[in-house]
């Protein structure tokens, strides 16, 4: 997104998400994963719903990412786009000093996005605090590594790729892919929203079920 959105858009998303962090269980997430660790708040999955305006505005603009990456990906005509429902859980996620992610990937879902809100402070002495780092899935793409394919590009590459986080950048990846947050060290808040995504084929006069948001 472009910081001149995306600046305005951090304030209005960071006011909004703090103050349903201090309201605690009423919007937490009611279950806790197994790879979550240290001080880190994750709301419940039905961010995507809010009648909020800053939320209406990152949720159009993630859906739209999505469906322009799907269209260029995929054999789909315009007509047959224009049919897809798009289901979506989405939340986000309030990163304190010390939180972090293991090792995961997201299950029951074709495509999943990271959005950076604020990446929180940046740490020179620390350059991968709350990096984000995804593994290849080819298990055996580096059982041999030479001067061949240590430098090839992306999507040629093989290995870890790790990432960033910036304000207003999206992530768009394949739910298989395994990824990990390493432990944040800054003082500020590190906040993103997170969604995963599964597309059905509309039918015509059967409405979708209302499980996730749809759009």
């Amino acid at each position: 997104m472009p910081p001149e959105e995306a600046q305005p858009l951090a304030g209005e998303l960071t006011g909004l998400f703090l103050a349903r962090e201090a309201a605690g269980a009423e919007y937490r997430n009611d279950v806790q994963f197994s790879t979550q660790h240290g001080s880190l708040f994750e709301s419940r999955f039905d961010l995507f719903q809010w009648p909020e305006p800053p939320v209406r505005r990152l949720a159009q603009f993630c859906h739209d990412n999505l469906k322009a990456t799907l269209q260029r990906l995929s054999d789909y005509s315009d007509e047959e786009l224009g049919r897809l429902a798009f289901h979506y859980h989405s939340w986000f996620h309030i990163t304190r000093q010390g939180g972090y992610q293991g090792l995961h990937n997201h299950q029951n879902a074709s495509w999943s996005g990271i959005y950076c809100v604020d990446p929180g402070d940046e740490m020179p002495e620390r350059p991968d605090s709350g990096m984000v780092r995804f593994h290849d899935p080819r298990g055996q793409a580096d059982m041999y590594s030479d001067a061949g394919n240590q430098r090839l590009k992306i999507p040629a590459n093989h290995g870890v790729l790790q990432i960033r986080h910036e304000p207003g950048k999206l992530l768009i990846f394949p739910s298989y892919l395994l990824h990990e947050i390493f432990p944040y060290a800054g003082q500020r808040p590190r906040i993103v929203v997170a969604f995963n995504c599964w597309i059905k084929l509309r039918h015509a006069g059967k409405p979708p079920r209302e499980e996730a948001t749809v759009l």
